[in-house]
């Protein structure tokens, strides 16, 4: 994960030292020597007016690099969350789907799947007779729809690991869901580190606010890649019986591949400034494109992936291909 971050944080970690290269440039051209002993007498010095002039005129430039400052490394720390999010997904999935939540999800079984249409598939040969049947290479990567008890858990997970980088003013949208149980939970441990904040009436709306946002402005993707050494899992399916795979099982050692994305709000000013179309050498802007807005909030686009192994338990009947 690691490796990740730093090559999604580098496009971000240049447009910071672009800027406070800007920043630098700007002070040294309006010749500023900060001095700090000299701020006291500043409100009696009428010496100095064309440098006064000089400053009012550069000053918006100057804010506008700062907050430009601030937005890009709010949407570095952005990034770095969002990668620990979809890893913290990954890690639930791991932990989740091997247990026996219901009779229709029990281990290793997870919603409804079906084979991933834009992935490179290598499907094995099902019939007895033909040439090539039997474990070979390659193998098959399947989609899992959401709306399972196990797929709220593990979106659940990315949503709390997001909710640090969530607005926490009202912002007129709601949750994914019901997540009422969740805020309650997220509120008995915030008031069980910082006891002091159950007399502060506002920690429970911003709460809720951060939570209703990251489940609203998250996408969660699940799939899981069975290999062909393994039994095909569709081939074993038979109703009601269980010694064979469920419709809905997986591999106990299947690859879990989670795709994260998650719409970080901008800061008004500086967001309204990305959202502006700036056509670059080749006629296009990346960033504008990308950027968003809903209702009076901008936001873009923060995306990440993680794969991680099912730690089911290994089936005791041992299935003949």
């Amino acid at each position: 994960m690691g490796r990740a971050v730093l090559i999604a944080c580098l496009p971000w970690a240049g447009l910071l030292a672009v800027a406070l290269a800007a920043l630098w440039l700007l002070v040294r051209l309006n010749r500023a020597r900060p001095q700090l002993r000299r701020l006291r007498l500043l409100h009696r010095d009428e010496a100095g007016g064309v440098q006064s002039l000089a400053f009012v005129l550069t000053l918006p430039f100057f804010v506008m690099i700062l907050l430009f400052i601030v937005q890009v490394s709010q949407l570095m720390i952005g990034t770095v969350v969002v990668h620990y999010a979809a890893f913290a997904a990954a890690r639930s999935a791991m932990v989740w789907i091997p247990a026996a939540v219901s009779p229709s999800e029990g281990p290793n079984c997870i919603s409804f799947n079906y084979p991933d249409p834009e992935a490179p598939q290598e499907f094995p040969v099902l019939d007895p007779e033909a040439a090539g049947y039997g474990p070979s290479q390659g193998g098959v990567t399947c989609i899992i729809e959401p709306g399972s008890e196990k797929y709220d858990k593990i979106f659940s997970a990315a949503a709390l690991a997001l909710m640090p980088i969530s607005p926490s003013r009202d912002w007129g949208g709601g949750g994914q869901g019901d997540h009422a149980g969740l805020a309650a939970a997220v509120k008995s441990a915030y008031r069980a580190i910082a006891p002091g904040s159950a007399s502060n009436a506002r920690v429970s709306a911003r709460v809720d606010n951060k939570l209703a946002w990251a489940m609203a402005a998250t996408e969660l993707q699940i799939r899981f890649y069975h290999q062909n050494a393994e039994p095909p899992l569709l081939t074993h399916f038979i109703e009601d019986d269980p010694a064979e795979f469920r419709s809905n099982e997986l591999g106990w050692q299947d690859q879990i591949q989670v795709k994260l994305k998650y719409d970080l709000a901008l800061l008004p000013g500086p967001g309204r400034l990305l959202a502006r179309f700036v056509p670059g050498p080749s006629g296009d802007d990346k960033v504008s494109r990308n950027v968003r807005q809903q209702g009076d909030v901008y936001v873009y686009p923060l995306t990440a992936s993680a794969i991680i192994g099912n730690e089911g338990e290994k089936p005791v009947l041992q299935y003949v291909h």
